[in-house]
């Protein structure tokens, strides 16, 4: 819930920094911007929020499980994004390794949380497999007889 929380409002406010250049005087892509300024904003945008549910996911478990190197790894990976968008002027540049890297931590994510190929397929395939047991709790129990 962390890392989807801080996804949500760093696209509010990549948002909110779109929409004021676009309020302006008209001038994005005349003085020698990108003319795909908006379209690569946008997906920008949508890579910063996975990447920041997908960074909480692993640094909290990485936290849990004391393991420095995963922690490391969300922080390098923190940095490399901020640099990208921070250095380099032509953001369609950008936008190929900020969408691999969110592809490829989304997969460390999803098996973090405990994902597996194997679940994916049963969920695409809509096959329900039939229950070989059945296991029946309940609180209330029965006096005993005497």
């Amino acid at each position: 819930v962390s890392g989807l929380s801080f996804g949500i409002i760093s696209g509010v406010f990549s948002i909110i920094n779109i929409l004021a250049g676009s309020a302006g005087p008209g001038t994005v892509g005349i003085h020698g911007d990108s003319p795909y300024y908006f379209i690569t904003s946008a997906f920008l945008t949508m890579a910063l929020v996975l990447l920041h549910t997908f960074w909480g996911i692993i640094f909290f478990d990485a936290c849990e499980r004391r393991r420095a190197g995963g922690l490391g790894l969300v922080v390098g990976g923190h940095l490399l994004v901020s640099g990208l968008t921070f250095l380099n002027p032509w953001y369609e540049a950008s936008l190929g390794p900020i969408l691999i890297l969110t592809l490829c931590t989304g997969l460390w994510a999803f098996s973090t949380a405990g994902g597996s190929f194997h679940n994916v397929l049963k969920c695409l395939s809509c096959k329900q497999e039939p229950q070989s047991q059945v296991v029946l709790y309940s609180a209330l129990q029965v006096p005993p007889e005497e």
